[in-house]
């Protein structure tokens, strides 16, 4: 993104902070789509993706003032979207820990809860592996592929230098091919009873 860009940018921010609803609208409608995919591609719903991208834009709302035109709006929301999906997956992380405690307390050997079920949200392959993938290496993959960024900005997004920004991409490709591959061989080698050729 241009100088030029940025500035309008931070004129925009600065009009949307001093209450014109017109700027707020217009910020909205150039970054929600943008903002959406990246969300379902980090919590993997879309209705958590909805719901954290409302609290995305809350947290922007409340300080527009903290928005310096240094990147891009669409940048700046990112970064607060990344940190919101980060806190969602903390807090169901625990809420998951604490359920399985309780199923070993109880000596359940049953299937866990459909609660469990949400930690994997999608059972395709390629949505499992994703997930496995770091934060850094997930946020990389998704931004230079979904959202074409050059490395420098995928480097500016996510706070390291643009050579680390290359290496997470590399190595999230290569992790998730090595994943997708195991995933295709598990069933073929399950429907063998699990004996090797």
């Amino acid at each position: 993104m241009s100088i030029d860009n940025h500035r309008q940018d931070r004129e925009l921010a600065a009009r949307a902070a001093a209450g014109s609803d017109a700027a707020w609208r217009a910020i909205y409608d150039t970054t929600c789509q943008p903002l959406f995919n990246f969300l379902c591609y980090q919590v993997g719903e879309p209705e958590t993706a909805r719901d954290l991208m409302q609290e995305t834009y809350l947290a922007a709302w409340n300080h527009l003032e903290r928005f310096r035109g240094e990147g891009s709006l669409l940048s700046w929301l990112r970064s607060i979207a990344l940190r919101k999906s980060l806190d969602w997956k903390r807090r169901l992380m625990g809420r998951l820990k604490r359920m399985r405690e309780l199923a070993r307390e109880q000596d359940e050997t049953a299937t866990p809860p459909a609660a469990d079920a949400r930690l994997e949200v999608a059972s395709e392959a390629f949505q499992q592996a994703l997930h496995r993938l770091s934060e850094r290496q997930r946020a990389c993959l998704l931004l230079h592929e979904l959202e074409d960024l050059p490395f420098k900005e995928v480097a500016q997004e996510i706070g390291c230098r643009e050579a680390t920004a290359r290496v997470h991409y590399h190595r999230a490709r290569e992790r998730m091919r090595r994943m997708l591959a195991q995933a295709t061989e598990a069933p073929l080698a399950k429907g063998m009873g699990g004996q090797q050729a």
